[in-house]
């Protein structure tokens, strides 16, 4: 992969997780990456349609710090990119005084930015709001690839799709139900 990745909304990418596994991600706008439900053991993607398989996740991601990961940069020669919505909803985290953490539910606003926000609920609890944090990613920028690595990893080994940084803002919360793929 190149040394710099520019962002180029709609931009496809094939990351490499291990030896044996390949998946695609998509560039959206403002630092959204869009991760998606497929995979494969070789890095072959030529008639993909992504509009066909199903999106794990939506994140903000430093691109040039993950860039890792990425194999190839993929044409729509080869692979159609999605069309999703981008979704609005995410989670924000909140750290609070004597080691309360948590996250509240937040809408961005038009151009997928915190910057206007709205909330939507505050103070999140697995008690009350288990599906709505186990549904939601959170809206901080991710620059670890190996975060990244180990979540996918995880979801394609188990169909568990979890960002651990909600076991760190939720203390005990139970892991979502593994996925079918």
């Amino acid at each position: 992969m190149k040394k710099k990745v520019v962002w180029a909304e709609d931009s496809v990418f094939s990351l490499q997780l291990r030896e044996d596994l390949f998946t695609l991600v998509q560039m959206r706008r403002n630092h959204i990456m869009q991760f998606f439900d497929v995979r494969r053991p070789i890095n072959d993607w030529t008639g993909v349609d992504l509009n066909t398989h199903r999106a794990l996740f939506y994140i903000f991601v430093a691109e040039n710090r993950i860039k890792l990961l990425f194999v190839d940069k993929l044409d729509a020669t080869q692979v159609t990119p999605s069309r999703e919505p981008i979704p609005k909803l995410m989670l924000s985290a909140v750290i609070g005084n004597a080691g309360v953490y948590g996250a509240s539910l937040i809408e961005l606003d038009s151009d997928y930015s915190t910057e206007k926000q709205r909330i939507v609920k505050e103070s999140l609890t697995p008690g009350r709001d288990l599906e709505t944090i186990h549904k939601h990613e959170l809206v901080g920028m991710i620059g670890d690839p190996e975060k990244l690595r180990k979540r996918l990893i995880r979801y394609f080994d188990t169909g568990v799709n979890w960002d651990d940084a909600k076991s760190f803002l939720f203390k005990g919360i139970p892991l979502p139900a593994p996925e079918k793929h």
